[in-house]
C-alpha cells in the first residue's frame, strides 16, 4: 500500500523502501512463495502443540508429586487436623486426575506425530527440493552457484543441496560422496542426529531446516534472493 503525506505530496520512505525490495525480490522466489509458506507452516504446527501439552505434563505432574508429599507427611503428623489432611488428599486427588487426563492427551498427539513423523519430513523435504530446484534452473551445476552465507564450516548452496540429496535417498542411504561430507561436517557442528551412521535410515530434511534458520518464508527468501540473484 502507498502512503502519501497529503499535505507535502511526498511517499513516506519507508514505503518506497518496501516497494524496491518487492522489485528486487527474485521471481522464483515470487513464484514459491505459496508453497513454501504453507510446507513451512505445516511442518512446525504439531511439534508446537506437542511442546505445549508435554510442558502442561511436566508442569502437573510436578503438582501432582507435590500434594502427594503433602498429603502423606501430613498423615504422619499428628500436629495437623483431620481437616487439614483430608485438604491435603483432595488436592492431591484433583492434581492427580488432571495430570492423567493431560497425560491421555499427550499420549493422543504423541501418537498422531508418530504417525505423521514421516509426514513431516517428507513435507520439510519438500522444502529443500523447491530450493534446490531454484538453484538448478538458475545455475544448473552446484559448484557454478554461489556459495551463499556461512552456517560452521559450511556454505547453505551445499546444506541445502545435499540435505535434499539426503531427504531423497535416505531409504536406501546408499549416499554418494557428496552428502557424506557434508552430513560429516553438520554432525561435527551441530550434534549426532547429522550422523549419517546413526540416522542413515531417516530422513533429516526437518533437521536441516532448522540449521538454515527456515522456520518463515522470510527466512527462506532471504537466503534464496541472495543465492539466486
Amino acid at each position: 500500500m502507498v502512503r502519501v503525506d497529503i499535505w507535502s505530496g511526498n511517499m513516506i520512505i519507508a514505503t518506497t523502501v518496501q516497494m524496491l525490495s518487492e522489485r528486487e525480490m527474485h521471481q522464483y522466489v515470487t513464484d514459491t512463495e505459496f508453497a513454501v509458506a504453507n510446507l513451512l507452516k505445516l511442518a512446525t504446527d504439531e511439534e508446537k502443540l506437542l511442546s505445549e501439552l508435554r510442558r502442561a505434563l511436566t508442569t502437573l505432574e510436578a503438582k501432582e508429586k507435590a500434594y502427594k508429599w503433602d498429603f502423606e507427611t501430613s498423615d504422619m503428623n499428628d500436629d495437623f487436623s483431620d481437616a487439614y489432611v483430608m485438604a491435603a488428599f483432595h488436592r492431591m486427588a484433583e492434581a492427580h486426575q488432571a495430570a492423567k487426563e493431560i497425560e491421555r492427551r499427550a499420549a493422543e498427539i504423541q501418537a498422531a506425530v508418530g504417525a505423521h513423523q514421516q509426514a513431516t519430513q517428507a513435507i520439510a523435504g519438500g522444502v529443500l527440493q523447491i530450493a534446490k530446484q531454484g538453484i538448478s534452473l538458475v545455475f544448473g551445476k552446484k559448484s557454478d552457484a554461489p556459495m551463499g552465507r556461512q552456517i560452521g564450516a559450511l556454505p547453505i548452496r551445499d546444506i541445502i543441496w545435499e540435505g535434499r540429496n539426503q531427504a531423497l535417498h535416505y531409504e536406501e542411504a546408499n549416499y554418494k560422496k557428496g552428502v557424506k561430507k557434508v552430513f560429516t561436517a553438520l554432525e561435527q557442528d551441530h550434534g549426532e542426529h547429522f550422523s549419517l551412521e546413526s540416522h542413515g535410515h531417516q530422513n533429516r530434511a526437518k533437521q536441516i531446516l532448522y540449521v538454515l534458520g527456515w522456520f518463515s518464508f522470510k527466512d527462506y527468501a532471504r537466503d534464496m534472493n541472495e543465492l539466486l540473484s
